[in-house]
């Protein structure tokens, strides 16, 4: 004869699921709250590209031996090249590397921020802004703010 023993119970104790739905409540509040602030993350990213175009903009000017001229405004900024090198007209988009039908350009600051100053630098051949003097730029909502530098010197993005 066999004893079997009925005590013997299986699954989750009530403990333990009520432990669980906790844990994910609490996990649910952090990554609803990431939803919620987009446009952090679109000023963010929107700074990470104008810090890649200037760079590319002095680096475009030391390859090609041509002037490069990034215009920066309240929403964004664009990059310029003259009609030849000897001109200083500025007229011609430069193309986006990434999409070559596209002008590398960006317009589109987040609502609430702003891109300061609004001025326009001019990379000569040697990768050096004629002005001379650095330049602060920043991403600013009031509350969050981004920012780079150009050497005035040297042309270098840091």
């Amino acid at each position: 004869m066999t004893i079997v023993n009925r005590n013997k119970t299986s699954g989750f104790s009530l403990f333990e699921l009520v432990l669980v739905i906790v844990l994910l409540g609490i996990m649910s509040v952090y990554a609803l709250s990431s939803f919620f602030d987009q446009d952090e993350i679109a000023a963010r990213g929107i700074f990470d590209d104008t810090v890649n175009a200037v760079r590319f903009a002095q680096k475009l000017a030391v390859s090609t031996g041509c002037d490069v001229r990034v215009t920066t405004a309240a929403a964004g900024y664009s990059l310029l090249q003259s009609s030849t090198c000897t001109a200083n007209d500025f007229t011609n988009p430069v193309v986006n590397p990434a999409n070559r039908g596209n002008n590398y350009q960006n317009l589109n600051v987040p609502s609430g921020f702003t891109l300061a100053p609004t001025t326009a630098i001019t990379f000569n051949a040697r990768g050096i802004p004629d002005s001379g003097s650095d330049v602060a730029f920043t991403i600013t909502d009031g509350v969050t703010t981004y920012s780079f530098n150009v050497d005035g010197q040297t042309g270098l993005v840091w």
